[in-house]
């Protein structure tokens, strides 16, 4: 392993495209690593994994095994830092809503790598260089979030086909203005005309079946970064079938997996889980669920207010609930519902506007 350091989107010719994987230590993510590497290549392919430091001790080794039988390198990117110092540095406790935690230990530093080694866009069809500044096209999406479109000059001046298809699409924005579903619909004529040199896919492991939200999310976070994801591909995902094709060949799945989570991240526990996982940590892992429990209340003292992760309502007022209230009543028998398929969404936030999102 190295040092800190809309659904199928074939590429324009598949030769030329990168694919970073967006890597978080799961079974989907070694998943569509795997099905990156068969399509494209080692040599077409990275592995980036972003290490919060507050991951179980079984992820590591699942990692070693994931470079062994696909040899090929996972690239780690660590900011030194964990979640609570994230939360110490930040002012701001992470909560259902906002997630410094993710952000600043995964989707920034990730971000910034792409970018830094991507800086340059280029048109697909004509391979004239666009750059910062040159003209754009927008309309919303249904969910207010802007689609950014680069318009390609020499293209516009060429392809008669592209011409007329930019008319149209400024035609309708005049008629009925961005936000309209005409205009969502003429944008995809288009899309994805201009993007980084070389053609890049960040690769995630998401797939149509529990993930339709979420793929929908990412699209909109990683512009002007096209996404690809392997597992809205057939055979489609299926964790059950990943862990048996491991067995297979003599790889454990990460343990968390058989102790009931969901997913592999940050150890069983996250800001945005709910009480009934926290309460299902408290049950698989009571130790590390002490440990944050402490945590929350050494950050209420640094913070000087009484600020929680959690949250609940109870004759419609909203109120704050500490992880050790939660222990106390699950301990005196109150049952918590553990909604196992809850979305991870360390990798795209549950609003763009959420984080900075350079373009």
């Amino acid at each position: 392993m190295l040092s800190e350091a809309e659904s199928k989107i074939p590429g324009p010719r598949d030769c030329e495209i990168d694919c970073i994987v967006m890597y978080g230590g799961g079974l989907t993510s070694y998943e569509a690593a795997k099905r990156a590497i068969e399509r494209y290549g080692h040599e077409s392919v990275e592995i980036w994994f972003a290490d919060t430091r507050t991951e179980d001790e079984d992820l590591y080794r699942f990692n070693r095994d994931v470079e062994k039988i696909l040899n090929h390198n996972i690239v780690v990117f660590s900011q030194g830092l964990d979640i609570w110092e994230i939360f110490h540095r930040e002012r701001f406790l992470g909560n259902s809503r906002i997630d410094p935690c993710s952000k600043f230990l995964k989707r920034v530093p990730l971000r910034k790598a792409l970018e830094k080694q991507y800086p340059n866009r280029g048109c697909v069809h004509c391979k004239e260089p666009w750059h910062r500044g040159g003209e754009t096209i927008h309309v919303l999406d249904i969910d207010g979030t802007e689609i950014k479109e680069a318009i390609c000059g020499s293209c516009n001046e060429n392809d008669p086909g592209y011409a007329n298809s930019l008319r149209a699409l400024k035609d309708v924005i005049f008629e009925e203005g961005e936000n309209s579903n005409r205009a969502r619909i003429a944008i995809l004529s288009v899309q994805n005309r201009v993007e980084r040199c070389k053609f890049v896919r960040v690769v995630l492991g998401m797939d149509i079946i529990q993930d339709c939200d979420r793929l929908h999310r990412a699209k909109s976070y990683w512009r002007p970064f096209v996404n690809w994801f392997p597992l809205a591909e057939p055979p489609f995902g299926n964790k059950t079938r990943i862990i048996e094709e491991l067995r297979a060949i003599g790889i454990k799945e990460p343990r968390l997996y058989g102790a009931g989570f969901a997913h592999n991240n940050c150890g069983g526990f996250c800001v945005k889980a709910g009480k009934g996982q926290m309460v299902h940590l408290l049950n698989t892992l009571p130790e590390r669920y002490l440990e944050h429990e402490r945590k929350e209340l050494e950050f209420q003292e640094f913070i000087g207010s009484k600020v929680t992760i959690l949250s609940e309502t109870r004759n419609g007022e909203k109120r704050n609930l500490t992880l050790r209230d939660l222990r106390k009543r699950a301990e005196a028998g109150e049952e918590f519902r553990f909604n196992q398929g809850t979305a991870c969404a360390c990798l795209n936030p549950l609003s763009p506007e959420v984080d900075e999102i350079a373009w």
